[in-house]
This record gives C-alpha cells, structure tokens and sequence, in this order.
C-alpha cells in the first residue's frame, strides 16, 4: 500500500490507542514530537480516563479511590474469605483447558483464557469474578464500563537455559502513554524467590518530570535500540524511576490471598526471580480507546463480545504463524493444567 493511502489510516490511529513510534510515521515523527504531539497525547488520555473514573467513583470506596489516584494501586491482603479461598485454589488446580504460552527471554508465561465458556466450569472463579464491589473497582481503576480480560496466569522462571535474552518483562517499563489497569489475585505467596510485581508509586501522573521525560523519549523512540521502546512501550532506567514517582521501585512481596490492581501507564516491572519459580494468580487486564470521555458500555454482551474478538485474533495469528512454519507469539501448548 502506496505511502498517500495510508496516510488516514494513520492519522486516525492519532484517536486511538495507538502508540508505536516505528509502525506509525506520524506517531513517531520527531518534528511532530517537538511540538509536543506525544506529550500531548500522555496529558489528554489521563484526563480523559480521570474523568471517565468520576462516573464510577459511587459504591467504591474513598480510601481505595484515594490510594489509587495518588500512587497508582490498589493492594487488598486477605481478599477473599478462607474456606472460599482455598475451594478456589482447588478448583483451578484441577481444572483441564486449553493453554497458551509466550516466552519472552528465559520465562515461559501460561495462561488460560477466562471466556464465558470456561468460566461457566469454574464457579469458585465465577463466584469472584461476579462480585459487585469488585466490579465496581475494576471499572473505576479501569476507567471504563467494559469488565477486563481475565485469565489463569502461571509464569514460570528461569525456564529456558539455552536462551541468554533477559525477559524484557523483568525490565522497569511503562505499558503505554495511556492509563491501563492489569490486576492479580495471587494464589501463592510471591516472594523475591518467585518474582514479585515491581512498581513505582506515584508514577501514574503526568506531572511536570513526567511530561519532560516523555517529551524527550518520544523525540528518539522510532529509532532507539530498545525495540519495545520504539513500539511505544517506554524503558525506563534505575536512576529516572527514581525521578518518576514518590519512591523508588518497591517489590509486591506479599501472601497468597492478595488482590492487587496497578495502573500500568506508571513504571513497573515483573521482578527478578530465581529459575525454576513460578507465580499463580488470577489475572486481567482492561485497556480501552484512550480518547473517549464517556465511559462505554458495560452490558454482558460487549463483556462477552471481547473474549470472542480475542479468541478469534488468536486463530488468526496461529494461522499465519503456521503458515509460515513457526508458532504464534501466544501459541497453544499440549499441557492441560495450569
């Protein structure tokens, strides 16, 4: 496709989600960045997400609300009742469903995808899941109407000796310009020998460091060596994490039991473990258009409509891996518990 017929294409990608500096020539023009395009963006998606959060800030409660907009979690230890918190475990234990692996440097992640189908099998996972006031957080933090994707998530450490690559994971990071919300409810101690969350507090704000450090990312991202800094997703070193938040990065090490639901437009990063770990947790994320200042649709049938277009991206993107003789980035594998 000529140069002038994708031109729409990505100046309407400005309006979206979009954030690779290297797919999209607008996105990661250096004179557009000089006058602020990228910041711009940082600044307008935050406030728009702030003011989708107001419409469900009613039922949530004020302590959480406050935690969150200021350090950019929220950490809740014994989650859930005891009894039902280890019916959970059990049910997810032994439960047999497809899934789907990613190996990014030595650690291989599994995951099984919570679509309505599965869960309908799980109703310990269900009864979580369906909870009111957990619904009500999720939709707050996330900033939208639409419930995150879930999954049973396991990740597994150290997994590949042959591989030299550093799991870019384990790198401090922010996921994208705009406010996302991911959540784990661990279903095992994490501790510094498995690998816990790594995150800054504070660091969910455009603040004035903020906006600098992003401006002056954005005017070398479509050609930096760090190829996930070039597709948008920002490394950040040591010494700017500590710049970037109220604190330094602080590990998660925390008791199974505990939920816990970050904004990962703040820095942070899957922490250093010891090979041969892994880390059990339910996991979700949501991630909507950045750009819209109402709050969607929240209706079963769009929660239900996401795990559809999911799985059918999976498909096509096996297909194609196929085809040319490898495997997907998300690939099916033959084990059948998580």
């Amino acid at each position: 496709m000529k140069f002038w017929t994708r031109y729409p294409l990505w100046l309407g990608e400005l309006f979206t989600g979009a954030k690779s500096f290297k797919a999209n020539p607008i996105i990661g023009s250096e004179r557009l960045n000089r006058y602020g395009l990228h910041a711009g963006r940082v600044w307008s998606a935050y406030w728009l997400s702030r003011l989708r959060m107001a419409w469900f800030a009613p039922g949530v409660p004020k302590a959480d609300r406050a935690h969150f907009r200021q350090y950019g979690y929220v950490l809740k230890e014994n989650y859930l009742p005891e009894q039902q918190f280890q019916a959970l475990i059990q049910e997810i234990g032994a439960f047999e469903g497809e899934i789907r692996e990613c190996c990014q440097g030595d650690t291989n992640t599994h995951r099984i995808l919570l679509a309505p189908e599965v869960v309908d099998q799980l109703p310990m996972v269900k009864a979580v899941l369906e909870d009111s006031k957990l619904k009500r957080l999720f939709r707050y933090c996330a900033g939208h109407a639409r419930l995150p994707i879930c999954h049973i998530e396991n990740v597994h450490n150290g997994s590949r000796d042959s591989v030299t690559e550093r799991d870019p994971q384990k790198n401090l990071h922010v996921d994208t310009f705009q406010p996302t919300m991911k959540f784990w409810l661990y279903l095992e101690d994490v501790t510094d020998e498995n690998g816990p969350f790594v995150f800054v507090p504070g660091s969910n704000h455009p603040h004035r460091e903020r906006l600098k450090w992003e401006y002056q990312m954005s005017l070398r991202a479509k050609e930096h060596a760090d190829r996930y800094t070039a597709r948008g997703s920002f490394r950040v070193s040591q010494e700017e994490a500590e710049r970037l938040g109220v604190s330094g990065p602080q590990p998660f090490r925390v008791k199974a039991n505990t939920l816990l639901i970050a904004n990962t437009f703040g820095v942070h990063a899957r922490g250093n473990a010891e090979p041969g770990s892994s880390r059990l947790a339910l996991w979700g994320m949501s991630r909507t258009n950045p750009f819209l200042p109402l709050p969607g649709l929240g209706f079963g049938y769009f929660n239900r409509l996401q795990y559809r277009v999911l799985q059918r991206m999976r498909r096509q993107e096996d297909a194609r891996a196929a085809a040319k003789g490898g495997q997907s980035s998300w690939h099916v594998i033959e084990q059948r518990r998580i």
